[in-house]
């Protein structure tokens, strides 16, 4: 080829470059300003999302806890009034009851019962903020996404536009030489670099960028709008049509992780366990990888009594957060049921451990441990509670035939719940593990109602296991011996699983070193209030040990 023939090749090839330079460089800024469109959204979402949560909480939180408390209490001062014989009162209260419905709508339809009083708060804040928190919400997360990908594309078309200037350079370096092979080799060098960025940038370009905000379900609704309901519908636990409204976002978008997460949890609520775990699965799958999925997925697991993968998943969800406690006692749980009791012990022991630490490190540090902390010891002992009713009823969930050795089962996590139960107490009020061993002897408790003469004074008692819907007045008898003077005790009542801080006693012990005691679960002070229906359970703590624990029925009312 003569010097002429390779100066016009070479200008043919500097035109095509530098064109192609120019189309990507076009999309570079198309591509940035899509970037910068999606940093917008993202920050106007985040506002927009904050200010309707702090507005919808300060908005439920003033209809509840003053509109609807001013009610109950108004409501109450009169059947107290009516119930002695004050029908004047009763009316002048019941009419500033009744003036409080105008001042909230929480106590308007749907969300009030005039029957009965009671208002659906979950349904009032599902409709007030939850929903609508949650589609911004998504919305700010999928706006990020796409900011990303843009941001992505802007940047490697920068690489590109790069890459062909090189190849230009080569180009017209090649125009300077004499020599033939020195020619063809920048030649050919600034070609191949001109191909591959023009190569790479068509791959980029074909490259989609998903929106989950265009997202649109089959009755012409989005995605996340559909996903929004459903996390409504969950906080009402009206979990059937919680589902239905995921299944509509996932119809849409079947990698929709967090929708396959929310799914999950309503599942499980559902006692779906297979389709919860399968949700979690997918979940992961469409690239969520955090702990807390993890966590989930072995809880389903374990629920269907694969213990084998509910160990494994949980060690997997360990190795990110190797100090998430309520991750570390399912693990211990998991390894219980499998039967490998000195694993499972060692878990707990772990977990304890590190409960204890976190507590020291808060005092240390003159701040409160975190309220998951408590939580977690709760949480950790419930789940071992449920394990051993699941095994003492024979049917249940993990099922009781999958649990290898169910009596050194029990055993053991009765020892556990006793271990995980004395910590928590200990930790709250001495910031430190229990000392040393319980060296007092309280008598499995007794619950009766109550019987008194005419003077109001107690003549016996009718002791039972379930009480009818009505009772005002429980006793906790219990025989005591080893006890000492001044020695911490705490007194706790659960009521379905949930404690009731209100019956809670803690204080130093006075009733001598051996004898018989009673502690009231009373409303006898008032001729209004009644123990409300449900499983209760009393426990009693001596220096911070759990010494003794029972539990009793109040039934429901017809």
């Amino acid at each position: 080829m003569s010097d002429d023939q390779f100066k016009k090749l070479i200008a043919v090839l500097i035109a095509g470059v530098a064109t192609l330079i120019a189309v990507i460089a076009f999309l570079q800024s198309d591509a940035s300003a899509r970037d910068d469109r999606a940093n917008r959204d993202t920050k106007r979402y985040s506002m927009q999302a904050m200010g309707r949560q702090v507005g919808g909480e300060a908005r439920a939180n003033y209809d509840y806890d003053r509109a609807y408390q001013a009610y109950y209490e108004f409501d109450l001062l009169a059947e107290s009034a009516a119930n002695v014989g004050d029908e004047a009162a009763a009316r002048r209260y019941e009419s500033l009851r009744d003036r409080m419905k105008s001042l909230s709508p929480l106590l308007a339809a749907p969300y009030f019962d005039p029957a009965s009083g009671e208002v659906n708060i979950a349904r009032y804040e599902a409709d007030t903020y939850v929903v609508e928190t949650t589609a911004l919400t998504e919305r700010f997360l999928a706006a990020s996404k796409v900011k990303d990908a843009w941001d992505y594309k802007s940047n490697t078309y920068i690489i590109h536009v790069t890459l062909l200037a090189v190849a230009l350079f080569l180009y017209g370096l090649s125009a300077t030489l004499s020599g033939r092979i020195a020619r063809w080799i920048f030649t050919g060098t600034g070609t191949l670099v001109a191909l591959v960025g023009v190569g790479w940038a068509a791959l980029l370009f074909a490259q989609p960028v998903p929106d989950l905000r265009d997202c649109k379900t089959a009755d012409g609704a989005y995605a996340i709008d559909a996903f929004a309901q459903g996390v409504g519908l969950a906080y009402q636990n009206q979990h059937d049509q919680a589902v239905a409204s995921f299944d509509k976002a996932l119809a849409c978008a079947p990698d929709y992780s967090n929708a396959h997460v929310e799914r999950g949890n309503s599942n499980m609520a559902l006692g779906k366990y297979a389709a919860a775990a399968s949700d979690f699965e997918k979940a992961q799958a469409s690239g969520d990888q955090t702990a807390n999925v993890a966590g989930e997925l072995a809880w389903a697991y374990y629920l269907q009594g694969r213990f084998d993968d509910a160990v494994n998943m949980n060690r997997t969800a360990l190795k990110a957060v190797p100090d998430e406690l309520w991750i570390r006692f399912d693990l211990g749980l998991s390894l219980l049921a499998s039967g490998q009791i000195d694993g499972a012990k060692s878990e707990y022991a772990d977990g304890m451990k590190m409960a204890a630490q976190q507590v020291a490190d808060a005092k240390a540090a003159g701040a409160e441990p975190p309220s998951y902390l408590w939580w977690s010891l709760d949480d950790g002992a419930i789940s071992l509670e449920d394990l051993v009713g699941t095994l003492e009823a024979g049917t249940g969930n993990p099922p009781p035939q999958s649990v290898a050795n169910p009596d050194a089962v029990k055993e053991a996590a009765t020892e556990v719940i006793g271990q995980l139960k004395s910590l928590a107490v200990a930790l709250e009020y001495s910031g430190k593990p229990p000392a040393g061993e319980l060296a007092a002897t309280i008598s499995p408790f007794a619950f009766a109602e109550p019987v008194s003469d005419d003077q109001g004074n107690v003549v016996d008692y009718n002791q039972a296991e379930s009480f009818a819907y009505g009772i005002d007045d429980v006793s906790v008898l219990f025989d005591y011996s080893g006890m000492q003077d001044g020695q911490d005790v705490v007194f706790k009542v659960y009521v379905d699983d949930q404690e009731d801080p209100s019956w809670r006693i803690a204080e130093p012990w006075s009733l001598g070193a051996s004898g018989s005691a009673e502690k009231p679960i009373s409303f006898a002070y008032s001729n209004v209030h009644v123990l409300r229906p449900g499983e209760y359970a009393v426990e009693m703590y001596v220096a911070s040990h759990l010494a003794q624990r029972g539990k009793f029925v109040v039934e429901p009312g017809s």
